[in-house]
């Protein structure tokens, strides 16, 4: 950048002074006044928060959404409380999902999207990023966008996607402090929702609403009513895994091994060191009984292994490799891990490759481990696939079939899960949130507001299911009654304390197709949320 050179009013801002407001930058009279937002900020003044263009002059001030877009070249808004311009994208944020147009459009809603979309886990997030601009469309398909205010014209809906796996503190301060978003759909994981609520999101009065971030950790979470999330608490969960264990794999572990029930089996907890392993693998500590007793009073006939979180652990491969080498030496009958991809990848690979007892363990896998890279991993192995279980949160029935079918007509290539049925309704319900907000600048206290609105009862509120059809009747209703929604992920009867709702567990088996594992299925066994208890009969493909 140049030196400081000569500074000259532009005519335009002269004319400011006989009340005409035209005044929208400085000129600098030296060749470039920047190459950065940055130099734009170092440089003070009528500059603090000023933008960089593509003429590489500071814009301080803008008027419109499209004059920031013609001066940085790109997605940008104009904040009219500020009269700065804010680039949408970033390092971190690479895609806008929107219709033609729309950001010209000065009454356009903008929402975020945070998710590991870069890295190990970025397989997996394909369908819940899919699922949420299936909303988006499905939005503009019934109504054109959300609901005008005062009667005007409907506002088109706008989301910038960011991947977290990188920073995610970074990708999360360019949606709530640059381009000010009122909600993000996400963050996926649980440590990195907790991580990013408290040191950005809740600070900036934005909320977060999660479809698959489940420790019980959030339950609690000191949050101003601004994290929510369509995914159920791994207590749930625990408990599933729990009665899984004492009513159908430690049974099936005696029989298929011929050992009496005075025989001890083993059993073992590996989990990822975050706050979604570590959540879970103590609730599961605090429930689980075999061979008749607490994991405590079996003693030696249990080991539980936290491996760490990836994020904070400097030295991870030397931990996988030392969880992998235990469990080997443990000989566990039976193993229940929790964690996301790498659990999947550097835990359960290179366990099966290393194990050399001749009577291989049954596996009990949480729901972060129902991504691509396990059928990968268990390919054409038939004896392991049939060793395998899992749970996930149950979505069943109509709703969820009918987001399945319209999921697959929209994104073929991918396969739909709970968590991307999950994704759809959170973008519906903060969407319902907005238009209850009528015509008060948005932010997060009011998406939260009105999100404890989709979960009222009584007469004559509509019962609102997922899907297009209903956009417009809940838009209706949220100015007046409420909705009672009915999700593709299921009821989604939040508490409007604790933002969240209970949930149904399926338990999942490994489909094959043509000798290859291809696919996740339900066991044809489900624990019921409401009776506590595990129902259905196993049989799996």
């Amino acid at each position: 950048m140049r030196g400081p050179g000569r500074w000259l009013v532009s005519a335009a801002c002269l004319l400011g002074a006989l009340g005409v407001e035209a005044c929208s930058f400085l000129v600098d009279s030296s060749a470039d006044q920047c190459s950065s937002h940055a130099d734009c900020a170092a440089r003070g003044g009528a500059f603090v928060g000023a933008v960089c263009t593509k003429d590489k002059t500071c814009l301080a001030t803008c008027t419109s959404n499209r004059a920031c877009m013609d001066a940085l070249d790109g997605p940008a808004v104009c904040h009219r409380d500020s009269a700065k311009c804010a680039p949408l994208l970033s390092e971190d944020c690479k895609t806008i999902f929107q219709e033609p147009g729309a950001l010209e459009k000065e009454n356009a809603v903008i929402l975020g999207i945070l998710m590991p979309q870069t890295g190990e886990n970025a397989q997996s997030m394909k369908p819940r990023v899919n699922a949420i601009e299936l909303a988006r469309r499905h939005i503009h398909k019934a109504n054109s966008g959300l609901p005008g205010v005062s009667g005007g014209a409907s506002r088109p809906l706008v989301i910038v996607s960011c991947t977290d796996a990188d920073d995610s503190l970074r990708a999360a301060r360019h949606l709530a402090n640059v381009v000010r978003v009122p909600a993000i759909i996400g963050p996926a994981f649980s440590g990195v929702t907790t991580t990013v609520a408290k040191e950005v999101t809740i600070p900036s009065g934005v909320l977060v609403i999660s479809p698959s971030a489940t420790s019980p950790t959030l339950t609690d979470l000191a949050d101003n009513g601004l994290v929510w999330r369509t995914a159920p608490s791994d207590v749930l969960q625990a408990t599933a895994m729990i009665k899984l264990v004492e009513e159908h794999v430690e049974k099936e572990v005696r029989t298929a091994l011929t050992l009496p029930m005075t025989a001890q089996i083993k059993l073992a907890v590996v989990h990822k060191g975050d706050a979604y392993g570590a959540g879970l693998g103590s609730a599961l500590f605090k429930g689980l009984r075999f061979n008749g007793k607490t994991p405590a009073a079996n003693a030696d006939n249990y080991l539980q292994i936290d491996y760490g979180d990836p994020l904070k652990v400097t030295d991870i491969a030397a931990n996988y490799v030392k969880a992998v080498n235990d469990l080997v030496a443990f000989k566990p009958h039976v193993i229940i891990t929790v964690g996301t991809t790498e659990a999947v990848t550097e835990v359960f690979a290179k366990l099966e490759e290393k194990w050399t007892d001749p009577n291989r363990p049954r596996h009990i896998v949480a729901d972060g481990l129902q991504v691509p890279e396990l059928l990968q991993k268990i390919g054409a192995n038939d004896q392991l696939r049939r060793r395998v279980f899992g749970t996930i949160g149950a979505a069943t029935g109509e709703n969820y079939d009918a987001f399945v079918n319209e999921y697959k007509l929209n994104f073929p290539d991918t396969q739909a899960d709970s968590y991307a049925a999950g994704a759809y309704d959170a973008t519906l319900l903060v969407s319902y949130a907005i238009a209850a907000a009528g015509n008060k600048p948005l932010k997060g206290s009011l998406v939260n507001t009105g999100l404890k609105m989709t979960a009222a009862s009584g007469g004559g509120v509509p019962i609102i299911r997922s899907g297009y059809e209903d956009i417009n009747k809940a838009f209706a209703a949220m100015l007046t009654t409420g909705i009672d929604y009915d999700g593709a992920s299921g009821p989604l009867n939040f508490d409007p304390v604790t933002g969240e709702a209970p949930a149904d567990i399926q338990i999942w088996c490994v489909r094959a197709t043509g000798g290859t594992a291809s696919a996740f299925v339900p066991s044809g066994l489900n624990f019921s949320a409401s009776s506590g208890a595990l129902q259905g009969t196993i049989s799996c493909p």
